[in-house]
């Protein structure tokens, strides 16, 4: 099996062999051209002379000689010798014959009166053409080199220009390691070549994103479902028919349940392609469509909402996403609330949800199933908010202060 030529030595190839064939062909046709022009050039010297012969036989009645010291005018072709006789015979129009001595004869026919004459031409004396052409061939092969030098140049520039960042782009992928970000562009041409850097390196970030989102859906469900799949297979492994559930078996059950739903509801809109995607949103306006759909703030009319946000702030976001985080946010707040108050604020690009707490949260407010002893919740709310905001590298921390719950998230990346 032969071995696979790379793609530089193939354009490299193509190039200088196209481009010698193109030189021996241009040499081929300009040699021709040389012997087409000196041969017309032959033929209408005899035909000259012819005219002139004739000219003198019409005014005087008598056979001129040829003015030319290398034309002699014979009386028909059975006076030439037997070589070109048969020469005419097989091909009657032709001009040029061999003299037999290595020359060239031009021939016309001429009629003069009755008969045909042969006016003939030795041109071998004045042929540049073939007697330069052993002169011409060190210069002809001169000029292949030259040009071979200048198709060799030409191919290494391309190979340059062309090859290289094929070469680079290859190179890199193939030195691609799983979980490596695929860097090109800082060394792409601004050309098709680059484009198609840019489109392989943004089509393995995106492959790499879906893996990472696959990868962390694996691991999250596995993990976050752990603990209520547990509490429902201990809650029903006490059922029996004999006996039926208490109100705290069938708390936990519900509160199990509600806590998968929720889990699998944010686990599901982090891993979908579409939550990757994001828009440029107004924090204000989409806090303030949170806080009227918000089905807790129907049941607390008397709440006091303190709202300083500016209208001009925007984030870039996936709206989905963006309403389950602040969502969780407002129903902690409405549901650790000790009063019917919160304050909701943007200090620079940090954004700031506090309300009254009646004792102290927990030291470590944000994880998974810790949660407030007199609150009806499940614990998962502010976990859900620290995965979202991990998503968009947003710094998301929380403490308490003089009974005052705040959590503050970051939008500076």
């Amino acid at each position: 099996m032969f071995a696979q030529r790379s793609l530089k030595a193939t354009l490299q190839y193509s190039i200088v062999v196209s481009t010698l064939l193109l030189a021996v062909c241009f040499m081929v046709l300009m040699l021709g051209y040389a012997w087409i022009v000196e041969d017309n050039v032959f033929n209408r010297l005899v035909l000259s002379e012819a005219q002139y012969i004739q000219q003198q036989f019409q005014d005087t009645g008598g056979i001129t000689a040829p003015r030319h010291p290398f034309m002699t005018l014979y009386p028909g072709w059975q006076a030439l010798p037997e070589q070109v006789q048969q020469l005419h015979r097989l091909s009657p129009q032709r001009v040029e014959f061999p003299n037999g001595n290595d020359g060239t004869l031009h021939l016309l026919p001429i009629e003069l009166g009755s008969r045909e004459w042969v006016l003939a031409a030795n041109v071998s004396g004045f042929e540049v053409t073939r007697d330069f052409l052993p002169k011409l061939m060190p210069w002809l092969g001169m000029a292949l080199v030259l040009v071979w030098l200048l198709a060799f140049a030409l191919s290494q520039y391309l190979s340059q220009k062309v090859i290289r960042p094929l070469e680079h782009i290859s190179t890199r992928v193939k030195q691609q390691q799983p979980g490596q970000s695929l860097i090109l562009s800082d060394t792409l041409p601004d050309n098709e070549i680059g484009y198609l850097g840019r489109t392989i390196q943004n089509n393995i970030r995106q492959l790499q994103t879906a893996l990472a989102r696959e990868s962390d859906f694996t691991r999250d469900i596995s993990h976050e479902l752990r603990t209520p799949a547990t509490v429902l297979k201990m809650v029903l492994s006490r059922l029996s028919p004999s006996q039926p559930l208490d109100n705290d078996a069938l708390t936990q059950l519900r509160q199990s349940a509600l806590q998968m739903e929720q889990i699998i509801h944010v686990l599901l809109a982090l891993a979908r392609e579409e939550s990757m995607q994001s828009e440029r949103l107004c924090l204000l306006e989409e806090i303030e469509h949170c806080l009227v759909n918000n089905p807790q703030l129907t049941r607390q009319p008397q709440l006091q909402l303190a709202l300083q946000l500016p209208a001009d702030f925007h984030i870039q976001a996936n709206r989905n996403l963006l309403h389950i985080l602040l969502g969780n946010i407002i129903d902690n707040a409405l549901t650790h609330a000790s009063a019917s108050e919160q304050h909701i604020c943007l200090t620079g690009e940090q954004l700031s949800i506090a309300n009254p707490v009646a004792d102290a949260c927990p030291a470590n407010l944000l994880t998974p199933g810790v949660k407030n002893k007199s609150s009806p919740g499940i614990g998962q709310g502010l976990h859900i908010v620290t995965r979202i905001c991990q998503c968009y590298q947003w710094q998301v921390t929380s403490h308490t202060q003089d009974n005052w719950f705040y959590l503050n998230i970051d939008f500076c990346t």
